[in-house]
């Protein structure tokens, strides 16, 4: 969800595991390759509960930037927002 927050990655992954969701949706996916980095961005939707078991009716824009190492793709940055639907 987005609410300013800054996240490491065991925060993510604890968050995920507990959030439930009843339908999630992606939309509007575009990634633009420069060379070894990447950036894509998107919509979502999201419905169902959260890690303290509220409901949740998310729709937001997103932003991810990928990093092309060791010959693997590498998430580094990731941002969202709330959007209207």
């Amino acid at each position: 969800m987005s609410d300013g927050t800054v996240h490491n990655k065991a925060d993510i992954l604890a968050t995920a595991k507990k959030t439930k969701y009843d339908s999630v949706g992606y939309t509007d996916v575009k990634v633009t390759v420069f060379g070894n980095a990447a950036i894509a961005t998107g919509g979502f939707d999201g419905k169902g509960t959260d890690e303290n078991e509220k409901a949740f009716d998310v729709h937001e824009r997103w932003t991810d930037t990928w990093v092309l190492t060791g010959g693997k793709w590498l998430c580094v940055a990731s941002a969202d927002v709330p959007a209207k639907k």
